[in-house]
């Protein structure tokens, strides 16, 4: 569907415009690689006892296979009440970007 909107000209969205799922971007502690996290908002997240979201994600980097496991919890609504990292850090799509740049010009 997206090259019939090119092609008639509608406006491009970037990936992280998906009105399905909530991005995150993690750095794992293995070797510092940046992965893209997607959880989408209706097939992963499950309910818990006290009504809220939650989403458990173990991400594997595609440099050096390092683990970072992650729990958010949201409300109804999708905001996020709380995150848990263990192995890595949580970054901004900036740093993901500039990590992304670097590699494509380090081939």
């Amino acid at each position: 569907m997206q090259w019939l909107k090119r092609i008639l000209g509608g406006k491009p969205r970037s990936p992280d415009d998906d009105p399905d799922a909530l991005i995150y971007y993690v750095r794992g502690h293995k070797c510092g690689a940046i992965t893209r996290v997607r959880i989408h908002k209706h097939n992963e997240l499950s309910l818990d006892d006290d009504g809220t979201l939650f989403v458990r994600k173990v991400v594997v980097d595609n440099r050096c296979y390092g683990r970072v496991e992650i729990v958010l919890r949201f409300d109804g609504a999708y905001h996020e009440l709380s995150r848990e990292i263990t192995g890595g850090e949580f970054v901004t799509r900036e740093a993901w970007l500039a990590q992304q740049a670097s590699a494509q010009t380090n081939r």
